[in-house]
């Protein structure tokens, strides 16, 4: 068992390890004068792997793709080496997999590698893990041992659910807010602005089938622009909007999104202060006033959330967004 560590881009271990994979590739290429890259300005992440005695035994890199011929959504890794006497124990999948998860939190619609048939041993190892072969990209387009290979990766839906004056649409804007100062790829989409149109039809007051229509159709735009993170303000009170939202930013290549829902929750006076300081005094108050009780009810109920989350009035967005992230490992 190895412990993976994300370092930094200069770290003294990582740099080692990687002068000794370019002794390896010189000899099995045949190219004495084999110099790789050690600076990675699209850099998402660099990892050490560390043996029991505390040795460093593996490196990996990820960064997002600076070829111009992928997509802008692909994360690249780089430097995947296992040092020769700590082979055989799964410590590339070890790596592989810590990549994998980082470049999932940054957005990152699929993943991308090089490797070549002087490493059989490599190709092996992205075939049986889930990898399949693309057409060479970069300088390897015309490098006739080149093997590329590349995985997708499911496009991540977050839905903040909440009943009326919790603070959806406030926390789910939050949560972009955060994750754009991480230099994630992530779109955001308000749900209600979708399906706001009137008259609604008697079976789908709150229009559904319209929303879910809507997102269907600019789901495949946010993918394309390498959007791999969706935040969605919506009331969530059916069981079956889950398994709607996977197939609406579902993927031909990647296949169903993976949904979180997570559920703000405020006291029922906040919300009700909430409302009156939105809503001039009338139908609309008066409506939202009764609805947020009501709703905060079902939503109770229904228990379809993944997390709940405290938003009262005395706390900070940004806190809160922070908060959410964490629980949901995002």
């Amino acid at each position: 068992m190895i412990t993976v560590r994300s370092v930094a881009a200069d770290d003294a271990h990582a740099h080692r390890l990687w002068k000794a994979q370019e002794r390896d590739l010189a000899e099995r290429y045949d190219e004495p004068d084999l110099e790789l890259e050690t600076e990675f300005p699209t850099l998402v992440g660099s990892w050490v792997g560390y043996a029991e005695d505390g040795s460093p035994v593996a490196s990996i890199v990820a960064r997002w793709s600076p070829y111009a011929e992928t997509a802008p959504g692909d994360v690249e890794l780089k430097r995947l080496w296992v040092e020769p006497g700590h082979r055989g124990h799964g410590h590339s999948r070890v790596m592989l997999g810590a990549a994998e998860a980082a470049a999932r939190k940054a957005g990152a619609t699929r993943l991308i590698l090089e490797t070549g048939t002087g490493q059989p041993e490599a190709m092996a190892l992205y075939e049986s893990a889930g990898w399949s072969p693309m057409s060479a990209y970069g300088e390897y387009r015309d490098e006739p041992d080149s093997r590329c290979y590349a995985k997708p990766l499911a496009t991540r839906v977050l839905i903040i659910n909440g009943t009326i004056g919790a603070g959806k649409t406030t926390i789910a804007a939050a949560v972009h807010d955060v994750l754009g100062e991480r230099a994630a790829h992530c779109g955001f989409i308000d749900a209600d602005a979708l399906c706001q149109a009137v008259p609604a039809p008697a079976s789908d007051a709150y229009q559904q089938e319209l929303l879910f229509d809507s997102l269907t159709s600019v789901a495949a735009v946010f993918r394309a622009r390498g959007y791999g993170l969706m935040v969605i303000p919506r009331v969530v009170e059916d069981a079956a909007d889950r398994a709607r939202y996977e197939r609406a930013f579902a993927s031909a290549d990647a296949g169903a999104a993976e949904v979180t829902i997570v559920r703000v929750v405020a006291p029922q006076d906040t919300r009700l202060a909430r409302v009156a300081q939105r809503e001039p005094a009338g139908h609309w108050r008066d409506w939202a006033t009764a609805r947020t009780v009501e709703l905060d009810e079902v939503l109770e109920d229904l228990d379809l959330d993944d997390a709940v989350v405290d938003n009262s009035g005395d706390r900070d967005r940004l806190d809160v967004a922070a908060e959410l992230l964490d629980r949901i490992g995002w």
